[in-house]
């Protein structure tokens, strides 16, 4: 056991927090579906070629959204894939994008567990997406032989200076890492400074600029309009939005659609959980208004709930106008959300200050003249204005926002080829 005394904090802190977790899994099943595979429990993933077995982990919806596209890729390489998540919206994303491909939970970092976990899937190499890292995880890897990639690598300013603190811990987990795949250079100098070896770092990009080109056009928007069955107008659509931001966006609407008769929002909460407290929201504020989940017949809605997972990537196609959230100044910690989808459908991306999740692409979005940073909702509503007022300036900003996208693909490739080369070296090692 490598790290003895993280081992006996994080079982301390599993125990305390154990009866608060049950108490709240038995009343929303939200925490104990997966338990069994959580604890490393399950049968061996069938393997029945030779191929190298690649493990894929991606945490939650925003990293298996990254991953989708790299595990393709792992598997048209010829390699054999096997992805796992720890919440139940990464594992729901997994089942609808990619039903063919072996997927298991990851497991709890006990030691246990995690031997269990790594003699049932039995992998060749082991890549991790994002910020994911688990040390007794990676130490179990390294003594079961099996080298350990860091991909799509971020670390905010924020969170370095709370990893710094503990740096000398943080430098012997990252040298367990056979090579890191970072997204900018700002990125890997933090882990350089954390103490991962200068060797195994190296700038590949972020996966996410690599997102499926979507459908767009006017015939794709009229066929979702009609699938969804609502109406044309001009369309504000904010996505992944958090607790406070809601209501801003009701209130917006309600006044901007005086001097916009045309005006209709679509709401889409980032959490689930929020999905009927959103609703009930909309309900108070009085517009008309459906959600996605429910038949709604002849209604002509004001507001669209969205209220399903994995369809808001095509539900930017709607957008004259998007705001993504986790970003106004309204409480909770904030950090952003992904700026790119709305990018990749060609439409201009109005965004709040607190973007510390994604500093990198709010800049250049920025900068390309494709996105815009508002400092609350009044400057949010100065800037739908003028936006909703001038088509123009909503064309010319959405084209920026996509051709920008362009210019930074080809992370998938890159990452590709540090996994590659990391199965070769394994394979070069054994053969000594």
């Amino acid at each position: 056991m490598m790290f003895p005394l993280y081992t006996l904090a994080y079982t301390g802190l599993a125990a305390v927090a154990a009866p608060y977790y049950l108490a709240r899994g038995l009343k929303s099943g939200k925490y104990w579906w997966n338990l069994q595979e959580r604890l490393g429990r399950g049968p061996s993933i069938e393997q029945g070629d030779d191929r190298p077995r690649v493990w894929v982990h991606a945490l939650s919806l925003g990293e298996m959204t990254s991953a989708v596209g790299l595990v393709d890729a792992v598997g048209r390489a010829g390699y054999d894939p096997v992805i796992s998540s720890t919440t139940r919206s990464g594992h729901e994303l997994a089942v609808a994008k990619m039903s063919s491909i072996p997927r298991i939970a990851f497991p709890f970092d006990f030691p246990a567990s995690v031997r269990r976990a790594i003699k049932r899937v039995n992998p060749d190499v082991m890549v991790w997406v994002e910020t994911d890292i688990w040390p007794n995880m990676l130490a179990g890897l390294k003594s079961a032989r099996v080298p350990a990639v860091l991909v799509n690598a971020r670390l905010s300013p924020r969170s370095y200076r709370g990893y710094r603190l503990v740096k000398g811990f943080w430098g012997r987990v990252l040298n367990l890492f056979e090579a890191i795949g970072c997204q900018t250079e700002g990125d890997k100098e933090r882990f350089r400074e954390l103490g991962a070896p200068m060797d195994r770092l190296v700038v590949t990009g972020n996966l996410k600029y690599d997102h499926p080109r979507p459908e767009t056009g006017p015939e794709i928007r009229a066929r979702l309009i009609n699938e969804a069955g609502l109406s044309e107008g001009l369309w504000l659509v904010a996505g992944s939005t958090h607790p406070g931001e809601e209501e801003i966006l009701l209130d917006l609407t309600a006044k901007l659609k005086k001097d916009f008769p045309e005006l209709k929002l679509l709401i889409a909460p980032r959490n689930k959980d929020r999905f009927d407290s959103v609703w009930r929201m909309v309900e108070k504020q009085g517009l008309p208004a459906v959600r996605r989940s429910t038949p709604h017949g002849s209604i002509d809605p004001v507001v669209f709930v969205l209220d399903t997972l994995g369809e808001l990537d095509r539900f930017y196609e709607l957008g004259d106008v998007v705001f993504v959230g986790k970003s106004l100044p309204v409480g909770g910690e904030g950090g952003g959300h992904n700026l790119l989808e709305p990018a990749m459908h060609g439409r201009p991306v109005l965004f709040g200050p607190r973007m510390s999740n994604f500093p990198e692409i709010a800049e250049i979005m920025v900068r390309c003249g494709g996105g815009r940073q508002v400092a609350d909702g009044r400057e949010l509503e100065t800037a739908v204005r003028e936006l909703l007022r001038n088509q123009d300036l909503r064309n010319a900003m959405g084209q920026n926002a996509m051709a920008e996208v362009e210019k930074h693909r080809g992370a998938r490739a890159r990452n590709l080829d540090l996994i590659a080369n990391t199965l070769n070296a394994r394979e070069r090692g054994n053969a000594r």
